[in-house]
């Protein structure tokens, strides 16, 4: 068997005696304009190879695509779900060879089975699992699948070789309807055993491969809490036998006695462009704002660089080395990887520092597995450097923003620590106590230096009291005059 992916949840699955093309979303953008495939990828269309079933798992705009469905051949088998929409739209658009499936459906291909799985959602969809001599394929595509699922498919097939799953706890809509944009991590903790449920030879995260583009882009930053790295990153702990790989669109991936083969880029017929997923990366702290250094004290960008730069690269390292074990014991207990964003006037620039690592060490650049996150403008880091502006004001400037999605995994889900015992390294060597006050010295100088400032003069005779403390109280006491 092989398998094709064609970018977010389109699949083109070559079984023996059958072609089957799933969920066709073939050029971007698509959803009415407002997602489009990520990483970017391009088809050629005209090579895709003849096909004897189309299979449509659900409604939703990202996999019932009506341009990609009205430009493919009508003469062929469609699956779908019992959904009087997208029957009905498939026989006005010319397809007539529709059928409607329930759940733990089975269609026999010659020697190849598909079997519908059940979803917990409330749209009509499905699952398909693929079965055929080289192995046992299966797409859960946007399904939620329950315990009785699971059971119910490894009955039918004790072993998965290979799933294709998803990757993230969809957080779409949220901050549109008010709800939390805290990382979900109980949902997440119960994704991650679902999957210890299954224990599929190999996985891969599947679907789920798109971005939000023009005036709904701010939502990348909102709607997918992990990274398809992380998920990966955790499964390899809950799953230490499964081998996880990563497919992008144009990637094939070949089953033969059971094992599934990763061949990277090697479908004729797409391609990945650009692997653009940086742009998915959850910052809830950020989204929806032009997040921009406004330097209103026009400090020069390169001296900026020059010192912010040589303050982590080359003081950090010996203070997190002195206080490992004291102040950051807990972040190497949690395994915390560390992501500063220093926005630069001409763009931000990125280190982390992987606690996790004996010793620890800083990097530059960004860390896709991070889980502890700290945003700040590069002069109000410079500020802090030179002792100009004390937490106070940074905090409230709004120019530092921080949150984190801390947990660790095991079997049966995951773990949460307290924020509290989550120390941001920024924080502590830069600290109040650093500044001292400065910043309010540095006014008063300059209000006493400035031309407004206007001295108070007070003649002997314009005052003849004085306050006295008697136990916790203070009297007004009146000088008594001396006879001249």
């Amino acid at each position: 068997m092989h398998i094709h992916l064609l970018g977010h949840a389109t699949l083109f699955i070559e079984a023996a005696d059958c072609r089957m093309l799933m969920d066709p979303v073939l050029w971007d953008p698509f959803c009415e304009g407002l997602n489009a495939s990520c990483p970017t990828r391009e088809i050629d269309v005209d090579r895709i190879p003849e096909y004897d079933v189309l299979v449509i798992s659900h409604r939703h705009l990202d996999h019932f695509d009506l341009r990609s469905l009205a430009y493919l051949p009508k003469h062929v088998d469609v699956l779908i779900p019992p959904d009087k929409l997208l029957r009905n739209c498939l026989r006005q658009m010319g397809y007539s060879k529709i059928y409607a499936l329930q759940d733990f459906s089975k269609v026999v291909l010659g020697k190849t089975t598909l079997l519908t799985t059940r979803s917990e959602v409330r749209v009509p969809e499905f699952g398909l699992l693929v079965s055929d001599p080289s192995g046992v394929f299966w797409n859960t595509v946007d399904t939620l699948f329950a315990p009785p699922t699971i059971r119910k498919v490894l009955e039918t097939y004790p072993s998965i070789d290979f799933m294709l799953g998803t990757w993230h706890i969809s957080m779409e809509g949220d901050q549109q309807y008010n709800k939390p944009l805290t990382f979900p991590t109980e949902l997440y903790g119960q994704l991650l055993s679902i999957y210890d449920l299954i224990h599929p030879k190999t996985f891969a995260p599947g679907a789920q491969g798109f971005k939000y583009i023009g005036s709904s882009a701010w939502q990348n930053q909102t709607v997918f809490p992990t990274t398809r790295e992380r998920l990966c990153y955790d499964l390899a702990q809950v799953l230490p036998k499964t081998q996880i790989i990563e497919m992008n669109p144009g990637d094939l991936v070949e089953l033969e006695a059971g094992q599934a083969t990763h061949h990277p880029q090697a479908c004729p017929f797409a391609r990945t462009l650009v692997d653009d997923r940086y742009l998915l990366d959850f910052a809830p702290v950020l989204a929806g704002f032009d997040w921009r250094d406004p330097n209103p004290e026009g400090y020069d960008e390169s001296l900026m660089l020059q010192e912010i730069r040589q303050e982590i690269e080359q003081e950090w390292p010996a203070f997190l080395q002195i206080q490992q074990t004291i102040l950051f014991s807990d972040m190497w207990r949690w395994q915390v990887i560390y992501q500063l964003q220093v926005q630069f006037p001409s763009g931000p620039q990125y280190w982390f520092i992987n606690f996790g690592q004996e010793p620890i060490q800083i990097q530059s650049g960004r860390n896709p597995l991070a889980n502890f996150f700290v945003f700040i403008t590069a002069s109000m880091f410079y500020s802090l450097l030179h002792r100009i502006r004390d937490w106070d004001y940074v905090t409230c400037s709004g120019e530092y923003r921080t949150f984190n999605k801390v947990y660790r995994v095991h079997p049966m889900g995951t773990l949460k620590p307290d924020a509290a015992i989550l120390l941001d390294p920024l924080s502590l060597k830069l600290s109040s106590a650093y500044v001292a006050e400065n910043n309010i010295h540095q006014d008063l100088d300059r209000i006493l230096q400035s031309p407004d400032f206007v001295k108070a003069t007070h003649s002997e005779s314009s005052d003849d009291s004085y306050m006295m403390s008697l136990g916790k109280s203070l009297i007004r006491v009146r000088k008594k005059k001396v006879a001249g």
